[in-house]
């Protein structure tokens, strides 16, 4: 899947909110000049005034509500492995500009194909996935090396540039917590060798963006 990376997008909007957010009703005032509000700038300008407010509608969101909304800063790797060990997840979160555009990406699947879970099983886990939908496919069956699948987040954790935030993908039900299974751990020592240094956990099914597709959180610190 592409990762997807328009956080610039979100900041010009939020510049452009500012400098129109005085235009509105009868005429625009634009660059110093009054412009009809039917005009192609005018037009314009109301479109980006649109997108700004929605994205600083998020900027607006109370942070410390948790559950893995937006922080303000990266978590080094050190701090990271204190809250992960202490089963403590609340601090964690995507920078404000990864929340956006992770919100209006997940809008925009589901509108178009009713569910996130369905745009993945059709664009990014389609063989994936296939061998669930066998007639005796049971969910909750051993787990073995081959139920799994590593791939980057495509909207990651705010955390410093030396951590990788992948999903860890499974055809079988994972449940919540932060003990690896010995398969997940083998396919995690597959794709980055025994030696790295990283951290797993399942988030709560509350907090799951795409409950109907098990997975893993896995961050790998890179040298």
């Amino acid at each position: 899947m592409t990762q997807l990376r328009v956080d610039t997008t979100s900041r010009a909007a939020l510049s452009s909110l500012s400098a129109i957010k005085a235009a509105g009703g009868g005429n625009s005032r634009l660059n110093g000049l009054l412009t009809p509000p039917d005009s192609p700038l005018a037009l314009k300008a109301q479109q980006q005034k649109s997108k700004a407010s929605e994205i600083a509608a998020v900027a607006g969101e109370d942070e410390h509500k948790g559950g893995r909304e937006w922080i303000r800063h990266p978590v080094s790797w050190p701090q990271f492995k204190r809250y992960v060990d202490a089963q403590n997840l609340e601090p964690l979160g995507r920078s404000l500009e990864t929340h956006t555009t992770y919100e209006m990406v997940m809008a925009a699947r589901r509108k178009e194909y009713g569910s996130v879970a369905k745009y993945l099983t059709t664009h990014v886990l389609p063989d994936f996935t296939a061998s669930t939908m066998e007639a005796g496919f049971d969910p909750h069956s051993a787990l073995g090396v081959e139920d799994f699948e590593l791939l980057i987040n495509d909207f990651p954790y705010y955390l410093s540039d030396d951590v990788e935030h992948w999903v860890l993908w499974c055809r079988k039900r994972l449940p919540p917590g932060f003990a690896a299974p010995a398969a997940a751990v083998q396919a995690i020592h597959a794709k980055f060798g025994a030696a790295i240094e990283w951290r797993y956990f399942v988030n709560p099914v509350a907090k799951q963006s795409v409950p109907q597709l098990s997975h893993a959180h896995v961050f790998v610190k890179r040298a």
